[in-house]
């Protein structure tokens, strides 16, 4: 399913607005400013967050929202940062506005009124350390929807913003917390836990935009994740006009999609199985002979846990395999008849992947007593193939009778099939 760009969305005529608060000028004032959101594949500002301000107060403004509601007044100043936000005008052209507001403001009447109205081009960022019931929180959703205000769900990553919430909302924007992206550096749970994020984005036909992007080391491995969009001082910090990232920002946010366009991609900020896999199918398109071919199958099998490999070459007429890597058992050039072993005869023949594991009440027990005779306890079968015929076969084993996950079994099948393209070129093209 495609991922929804956000930045594709054509800022409304300007919305039905309520006036701006008009209370002293003095260091208290409620005022909005705006910080920038980029597209991290072109660089071009997507949206921007209404961000409320208080005259010269420089303290944290969660704590003035957080005082309000202790004392009974939270709507009023919700009511009071949206309608400021509401009046900015002069909004750049094809970009979005996103406004923050609790869950539970909305359900009161003064903050109801300023959002019933036409919400085009705004995005709707719901923050809350507290949730609603779900169905409240889901009614609210589609109440906003039908005012064709698009969804935000702030603060992901803090604990707040749970599965639930994400569930219920189904938002189009996922907001990545600072906090969650400060770690990303140095904590490989952070790194998952975003890849999962990235991931569920993607099924529910939404984007994630990460907050506190604030050097371009910690931009490369946002972007490495494929995190759509991105905030923070690196690109500008808010301030009360429209601003735009400087040019040496716009670089930064395109390097990563541009360097994996060129033929020698940049050394990526940590490796994840997606970036490896795209390493060993170049390693597989620049090899020029069969120590290269083993090389990349090589690194092949690190990725997906396995403890060793065979490659062996099937004959014109189908009937025997030429061996082609070196083993305890085997050596290179070995031949064997196809129909001494039928698990690789069923291989070849329905061209379908085979797994065998020592223990399985499954699998065929003279397959089981091959393989434990060669010390192993897992063997995955796959099928090479090219122009629509089977030339060989790539066989993985494991000590242990771990069988290999579907994720696992995909990516060999990736770099299985560079693998045929490469022996095809290398081997029966000198036939």
């Amino acid at each position: 399913m495609p991922t929804r760009r956000l930045e594709t969305v054509t800022s409304a005529p300007a919305v039905p607005l309520l006036a701006p608060q008009q209370d002293s000028a003095g260091p208290e004032r409620l005022s909005s400013w705006v910080q920038p959101i980029v597209a991290l594949t072109t660089g071009r500002v997507a949206g921007y967050e209404a961000l409320a301000r208080f005259g010269n107060y420089r303290g944290p403004v969660a704590d003035r929202f957080a005082r309000a509601w202790a004392t009974g007044s939270g709507p009023t100043l919700e009511a009071d940062a949206l309608r400021e936000a509401l009046a900015l005008t002069d909004r750049p052209a094809s970009t979005y506005l996103a406004v923050n507001v609790s869950p539970r403001a909305i359900t009161d009447r003064v903050v109801r009124d300023i959002l019933d109205t036409d919400l085009t081009g705004i995005v709707v960022e719901l923050t809350e350390a507290h949730d609603l019931p779900t169905p409240e929180l889901r009614g609210m959703a589609e109440w906003l929807r039908e005012r064709n205000a698009r969804l935000a769900i702030d603060d992901v990553g803090t604990g707040y913003a749970g599965l639930e919430r994400l569930i219920t909302v189904r938002p189009d924007l996922i907001k990545l917390d600072r906090s969650l992206v400060a770690h990303l550096l140095d904590d490989v749970v952070s790194r998952l836990m975003v890849e999962s994020l990235v991931s569920f984005a993607r099924r529910i036909d939404a984007s994630v935009v990460a907050e506190g992007i604030e050097d371009e080391r910690l931009l490369e491995v946002v972007a490495e994740l494929d995190v759509s969009y991105g905030q923070g001082f690196l690109f500008g910090r808010a301030a009360p006009d429209w601003t735009v990232p400087g040019a040496e920002a716009v670089r930064a946010a395109t390097q990563v999609h541009q360097q994996a366009l060129s033929a020698t991609p940049k050394q990526a900020a940590f490796l994840d199985e997606l970036v490896l896999l795209e390493r060993i199918s170049d390693r597989f398109g620049e090899a020029d002979e069969l120590v290269d071919v083993h090389h990349a199958v090589a690194a092949l099998t690190r990725l997906v846990g396995a403890d060793d490999v065979a490659i062996d070459l099937v004959s014109a007429d189908q009937e025997n395999l030429l061996t082609l890597s070196h083993h305890t058992w085997v050596n290179t050039g070995a031949s064997q008849l196809l129909a001494d072993n039928p698990l690789y005869q069923w291989v070849v023949d329905t061209r379908r992947a085979a797994q065998v594991l020592v223990g399985d009440p499954n699998a065929d027990a003279g397959q089981q007593e091959r393989l434990a005779d060669l010390g192993f306890g897992g063997l995955l079968v796959l099928p090479v193939i090219t122009r629509g015929e089977t030339i060989g076969l790539l066989s993985l084993f494991r000590l242990e009778p771990e069988p290999w996950t579907l994720a696992e079994m995909r990516l060999v099948r990736i770099g299985t099939s560079s693998l045929a393209a490469t022996l095809d070129r290398l081997v029966l093209a000198t036939d």
